[in-house]
């Protein structure tokens, strides 16, 4: 399977992975995946990271776009982190969709970049609880 998605810290970070190829079903089945996890949470807001860096071919962004339009995000959902993505284009659309939408995505670098700027944004977040397997396994 090309994505993975989990919680980093139980009931408070997702953590989803993306590797080799992803297509369309890929990634609506991953969003689908992520709201319903949301849901399963009694937290306020729930945070998400998300790994591109091991995506060798990435749905075209005009396709990613209409397949979150017609999912949609969960209302609950608070920082939504996009690290590793090796996309100048991809990143830049991050930025431009986050000021036009005012949305609280950001693109990173790194899981430790994530979560140094989680770490700032939500003190409330138990690192304790932090599920280190499921970032090795990806």
């Amino acid at each position: 399977m090309p994505y993975s998605v989990n919680w980093l810290i139980p009931d408070q970070v997702i953590f989803a992975h993306f590797s080799g190829e992803t297509t369309e079903d890929d990634l609506r089945g991953s969003l689908i995946s992520v709201k319903d996890i949301i849901e399963s949470s009694d937290n306020q807001y729930v945070h998400l990271i998300t790994d591109t860096g091991d995506v060798t071919k990435a749905v075209p962004s005009h396709k990613a776009l209409q397949i979150l339009r017609e999912i949609g995000t969960h209302d609950r959902l608070g920082w939504n982190l996009i690290i590793r993505e090796r996309s100048p284009l991809v990143k830049l659309g991050v930025a431009l969709t986050t000021v036009l939408n005012k949305s609280n995505t950001r693109s990173l670098d790194s899981l430790e970049a994530a979560e140094t700027f989680l770490k700032k944004m939500d003190e409330s977040l138990d690192w304790e609880n932090t599920n280190r397997d499921i970032v090795a396994s990806g």
